[in-house]
């Protein structure tokens, strides 16, 4: 069984923007995805992120390090939020994918996580 993340990319000033019960009922339209692959004992975790102009960027260049505070991009999307589920293919997270609905124009990436053991002690 394989692992793969569903990075959620967004206009973080756009959602922002959007009063408590918008954000409210856009969390609701996602339960039909949760609860399909949740009851599959598919969904290994899911976080919302704060915005991107709240992160650091520590960039390493010739062994020196900077930092930087973000957003980071000239895109208006920034990544938004996660979810880590189990498949047996990616083609099985696409169908998954399809209940996701359309919310604020964002765009959904999925990418299968490297199989290794990189366990700490």
């Amino acid at each position: 069984m394989n692992r793969y993340l569903i990075l959620i990319h967004g206009d973080d000033d756009a959602f922002a923007q959007l009063p408590p019960d918008a954000v409210q009922q856009m969390i609701e339209q996602l339960r039909p995805f949760e609860e399909t692959v949740q009851r599959e004992g598919k969904l290994l975790g899911t976080h919302r992120l704060h915005p991107a102009s709240s992160s650091t960027l520590m960039k390493v260049k010739k062994g020196e390090r900077s930092f930087t505070d973000g957003p980071f991009t000239e895109s208006k999307e920034q990544l938004g939020g996660y979810y880590l589920v189990e498949a047996a293919s990616k083609e099985q997270v696409l169908g998954w994918m399809e209940l996701i609905p359309a919310l604020m124009d964002s765009t959904l990436e999925v990418r299968q996580v490297l199989d290794e053991d990189r366990s700490l002690p």
